[in-house]
């Protein structure tokens, strides 16, 4: 008699059902997983932006801004003057020489628009942030939610100080 190798069909059906239990608990977790994730890159992406535009006001002692952007992605982004969409993306510049424009030159970061998935929202509608040469910003404690589509969950919350300085709220409950 030879002697048969391989799977019965009783352990290979075991084995599918183990793999189906495993991915019906694995894949809702790590859906969520990838959400708070890319959650957390903005706000980190948005305080880092605020800390730079900060920082360089500072340094180089110039009115610095942030701004909202239509054109991320041209080799000559530019503000816009009336989109209040964060979620676009955003200019982080310096007023090097004080005209009060975007020139060549000035661009500290750009950040590429947000996914569709999330929610930039400011306390005041407006297309700038901008610091002063001391690092205060002119339009203090400004609040900014980010939030995703999922309902009832938690997001985050930046209070931007009159100093320039950025408070989280990580547990912010998004509406």
């Amino acid at each position: 008699m030879k002697k048969q190798r391989g799977f019965t069909l009783i352990e290979l059906l075991t084995t599918l059902v183990i793999a189906a239990i495993l991915l019906t608990i694995g894949v809702p977790n790590l859906r969520d997983l990838i959400r708070n994730n890319r959650l957390a890159t903005a706000t980190n992406t948005f305080v880092s932006s605020l800390n730079v535009a900060r920082s360089e006001a500072i340094k180089q002692g110039r009115r610095a801004q942030l701004c909202v952007s239509t054109n991320t992605d041209n080799v000559s982004p530019t503000c816009s003057a009336t989109k209040t969409n964060w979620q676009l993306g955003w200019i982080v510049w310096v007023d090097s020489n004080t005209n009060g424009t975007l020139d060549p030159g000035e661009t500290l970061r750009i950040a590429e628009p947000l996914p569709a998935s999330l929610n930039v929202a400011l306390s005041v509608v407006q297309t700038s942030i901008q610091i002063n040469s001391q690092g205060a910003v002119t339009n203090p404690n400004l609040l900014i939610d980010i939030c995703d589509n999922r309902t009832g969950e938690i997001g985050r919350q930046l209070r931007i100080l009159a100093t320039g300085s950025v408070s989280l709220n990580s547990q912010y409950p998004c509406s």
